[in-house]
């Protein structure tokens, strides 16, 4: 008999992992009490008594968006784990956030991974899309502080007019490390120019350090497809195009893919802090019934805390 077919089932997204890997929360936090829940439900799973996972395609994508929000770019030559590392040897570095970063790997790496679903469902995808209309929810990491589209384009724009005095010929033609100390010194210096505080403490600093991200990001596919700079200012703005439209922009479907996930593999809980997304699907969780593919799933979209009253193996 297979112990594992006795168990709950229970789906974690990254919101979750987020703030398992915080290691203190105040009492007089919203989320307190979520916290705590967390550290009970991770705790029956160690001990066996839940299954615990999560799609690790979209919540490693999930992370790597968020790191980039806190300027650590993840390329396709390193692995997160890496880049983390690569980022914690620049100077400027905060070590407990790295090390808060690692935690939120640890307990990505220690729940269950669920394979990829997307390229054998022949369009259920966007039945799914068609039926929840998405469009107003987002993933926590995305509504974080920035600067407005047109600034956040005029500053890279100014960044690029400095790279060549920054990037010495070697450094630009590395394509497999970031020097986060040469991308600050184009940054910095771009920032002084447009009369801003090249701050990384406060709402300033969350705005800088997210731009950071997407300067690293702009950097790197620019050393690929530009010899040496500077660049010309179609080319420029054709590569700024590109990462606005990848790392800037909303993602809105991020919470619907980890719904998907819960229904093609039969997940009874997915469970999240996010209280609109939760909303948002038992609004319209009726209308599953319309699409025989749906109508028989069991997925319920609950707080930890309120999976926590509920299931009494926790």
């Amino acid at each position: 008999m297979d112990k594992d077919k006795d168990k709950i089932d229970i789906y974690l997204d990254f919101n979750v992992l987020n703030l398992l890997a915080k290691e203190h929360v105040k009492d007089s936090d919203p989320l307190y009490n979520e916290w705590m829940a967390l550290k009970t439900i991770w705790r029956a799973y160690q001990e066996g008594r839940v299954r615990l996972v999560t799609s690790g395609e979209d919540t490693e994508m999930d992370i790597i968006m968020w790191l980039n929000n806190q300027g650590c770019c993840v390329t396709d030559v390193l692995t997160p784990l890496e880049s983390i590392e690569e980022f914690a040897r620049w100077d400027r570095s905060d070590s407990d956030l790295i090390r808060y970063w690692r935690r939120v790997f640890f307990y990505f790496e220690q729940t269950e991974l669920l394979s990829r679903v997307f390229e054998d469902t022949e369009g259920l995808f966007e039945d799914l899309q068609s039926t929840f209309s998405f469009s107003l929810v987002t993933p926590k990491f995305h509504i974080d502080l920035s600067y407005n589209e047109q600034d956040t384009r005029k500053i890279l724009r100014e960044c690029a007019g400095i790279f060549a005095d920054i990037f010495p010929e070697q450094n630009w033609q590395d394509l497999r490390h970031i020097d986060y100390s040469l991308n600050w010194r184009v940054f910095e210096l771009a920032l002084k120019n447009l009369k801003i505080e090249p701050t990384l403490s406060g709402d300033e600093g969350e705005r800088n350090r997210r731009l950071f991200g997407l300067l690293n990001r702009f950097i790197g596919l620019s050393k690929k497809s530009c010899k040496k700079p500077p660049m010309d200012n179609g080319h420029r703005d054709f590569i700024i195009d590109m990462v606005i439209k990848k790392y800037y922009q909303t993602q809105q479907d991020r919470g619907l893919r980890h719904i998907f996930h819960c229904i093609c593999n039969d997940i009874g809980f997915f469970v999240t802090p996010d209280h609109n997304l939760i909303r948002v699907f038992n609004e319209k969780k009726q209308l599953l019934n319309e699409h025989p593919e749906f109508s028989s799933k069991r997925l319920e979209l609950v707080l930890p805390s309120e999976l926590k009253k509920r299931v009494k193996d926790l």
